[in-house]
């Protein structure tokens, strides 16, 4: 008779609620030991996430500047080219603007960390050492 009631009790529930609480559940699981550290990013130290950081931060550093400046480079020499006809200007332009848009993503991707640390260091919180790119 108690299964025949428990079944009952479980179908009146909204589906809303039952979710809710196991996502809840699974947070207090999962968050509990992030929680108890007085910087984000110390359960990852000396594991692969802090070496994956260190390498995709890197990588951005390594690779983005570098074709940032190339795409600059050529833009800049197709404006110079177009001489009088005006749609080779624009198209020059349109290239000039879209890697000077490409510059500030590359460096906003390699400052941001810096700024959260900061920002967060204000707040109370502040990332380890060894989830810091650079």
């Amino acid at each position: 008779m108690t299964k025949e009631r428990t079944k009952a009790a479980l179908a009146r529930v909204p589906p809303q609620v039952l979710s809710l609480t196991s996502g809840l559940a699974f947070l207090v699981v999962a968050v509990g030991p992030a929680a108890a550290q007085s910087q984000v990013g110390d359960v990852y130290c000396d594991t692969g996430v802090a070496t994956g950081i260190d390498l995709v931060f890197g990588a951005v550093a390594g690779l983005g500047l570098p074709a940032t400046s190339f795409y600059t480079g050529k833009a800049g020499l197709s404006y110079m080219r177009a001489g009088g006809n005006p749609e080779k200007k624009n198209e020059a332009k349109e290239r000039l603007v879209m890697a000077g848009i490409g510059f500030g993503i590359v460096t906003l991707a390699l400052v941001s960390p810096e700024l959260i640390d900061k920002i967060g260091s204000q707040m109370g919180f502040g990332f380890s050492d060894c989830v810091k790119p650079f």
